[in-house]
């Protein structure tokens, strides 16, 4: 008789072995508590930018109004509706980060700041500004430095791996993004970090975190003479790639050669990808490519998510890893991008102005998405491979998810003839794996659809058995939790 016991859709971890717990797949979805749910499309609805994304933001501009930058390999963008204006500076000649450097972004009162390693920092005045300008050096102060990374740390605007220096770190006066130097009076400084590697990442906020390439620190404010008290919280444990370093609240995610791991409250770590996707991601990772990397914070899900190029992908970020902070579970997903980042939507359409984007059957986005009512919605951005940025708010991707293994007969041979998986919409296919012994592969029997009664007439025989599900891309559904009424009994039973 078919039994009641739910068979979840288990928690991927493919490092683990195969007859354990834990599922080894779970693709282009969204790993949830106590189910997956689905992963939309990224679908690029803005004009291009002249070359790859090599780094995007957004920030709060006066009047409530929201602005987005972009960089590529020679210019500045602001987004205006649809459309990446040119904003580069006009004096000096384009912009030479490399195809293999990055643009990054801070904001410091009304000014956006970007810098990129190699240009002189730049400002765009978020009240007024009409093109980026050279960030100045209020006389008779010294310029400010030429930063790789940058963020604002209380009243603070902080960069680092500087120039020639690459383990420096070095901060603004007080209040003052323009005043650099080492200037008692406006709290000016900088600091060359006695070890722990290159600067390889920073974040934010009433503390500040400084990645090193062997080394995380902490910078907390204590005001003259020391300016920031320097505390390393991570010793032989740092970022070894840039492109993972992302922060929400008080959490910051960053992946080191041991794996992904997470900072809280500035001082506590996590491995959070171990035992579960670091030697999956490592065997896969084009390492050669790492400077293609970027990550994100989805806030509303509570999601980091990390792009990545694959092997024989050519360089293009072709993966992502997705982890869900709040169930410390993980998906993966099969998505080109040139750059993930954390993007907002503000403005809104009227249907007239739908046209510009196609017909009600090829919109990008449904009718309800956020990105057509013109309310304040953070979403997770990206840029295609077409240079275009867009919100992860299309069509449904194709998904597979799996049980873990399970032997219904404990060890002995047994045959399935059915079961029923829970699930809440689309038209998923099930397929049920079976083997006979832990050295044998895996052999799935073909797809099938469901019954008027929502059943799966799978037939295998086997000792250990998985079952997958796998729903169309365009399917409209919310959850994909598991299966029950598990028809199963001894082989060679009636």
């Amino acid at each position: 008789m078919p039994t009641a016991q739910i068979i979840p859709f288990a928690e991927w971890r493919p490092d683990m072995p195969a007859l354990s717990q834990w599922a080894r797949e779970a693709l282009n979805v969204v790993p949830a508590e106590e189910s997956y749910r689905p992963l939309n499309a990224l679908a690029g609805v803005s004009s291009a930018l002249g070359s790859a994304c090599q780094g995007a933001a957004w920030f709060r501009a006066p009047a409530n109004l929201v602005k987005m930058f972009a960089g590529d390999s020679s210019k500045l963008y602001l987004l205006s509706g649809t459309t990446w204006n040119d904003v580069s500076r006009t004096s000096v000649g384009a912009y030479a980060p490399g195809g293999d450097g990055q643009w990054r972004f801070a904001q410091f009162g009304n000014l956006a700041i970007a810098v990129n390693g190699i240009d002189a920092p730049q400002k765009f005045d978020l009240a007024v500004g009409s093109n980026f300008t050279a960030l100045g050096g209020t006389p008779p102060f010294g310029p400010p430095p030429v930063g790789t990374y940058i963020t604002t740390v209380r009243d603070f605007l902080l960069m680092g791996n500087i120039g020639s220096t690459p383990q420096r770190i070095q901060w603004s006066g007080l209040n003052n993004a323009e005043i650099w130097g080492s200037i008692a009076a406006n709290l000016a400084d900088f600091q060359d970090l006695p070890d722990g590697g290159n600067v390889t990442g920073l974040l934010g906020g009433e503390i500040g975190l400084v990645f090193q390439e062997t080394s995380v620190r902490r910078l907390s404010y204590e005001g003259s003479p020391t300016v920031f008290r320097i505390d390393k919280i991570a010793n032989d444990l740092g970022c070894s790639v840039p492109g993972s370093v992302a922060g929400v609240l008080d959490l910051a995610f960053f992946l080191h050669k041991s794996g992904f791991h997470m900072v809280q409250g500035g001082q506590s770590l996590q491995a959070i990808g171990r035992g579960k996707v670091d030697r999956t991601f490592w065997a896969e990772f084009d390492e050669t490519n790492q400077f293609r990397c970027s990550s994100a914070i989805d806030p509303v899900r509570g999601l980091y998510v990390f792009a990545y190029p694959a092997n024989g992908s050519g360089g293009v970020p072709s993966r992502l890893l997705i982890y869900n902070w709040r169930s410390g579970r993980w998906s993966r997903a099969q998505v080109n991008c040139e750059l993930l980042f954390g993007g907002v939507s503000q403005q809104g359409y009227t249907l007239d102005q739908l046209d510009a984007f196609g017909t009600l059957d090829t919109l990008p986005y449904s009718l309800d998405s956020s990105y057509w009512t013109g309310t304040v919605s953070l979403l997770l951005f990206g840029f295609d491979t077409n240079h275009m940025s867009g919100s992860f708010s299309g069509s449904t991707l194709p998904a597979t998810v799996e049980t873990a293994e399970f032997s219904p007969s404990q060890g002995t041979r047994a045959v399935v003839r059915g079961c029923r998986p829970l699930i809440d919409g689309g038209s998923p296919q099930i397929q049920l794996g079976a083997r006979e012994t832990q050295q044998a592969a895996v052999t799935y029997g073909p797809p099938v659809g469901l019954t008027p009664a929502g059943l799966a007439p799978v037939l295998q025989s086997g000792r250990y058995f998985r079952v997958r599900a796998t729903m169309n891309g365009g399917d409209s559904w919310s959850n994909l939790q598991g299966i029950d009424d598990l028809d199963a009994r001894p082989a060679g039973a009636q």
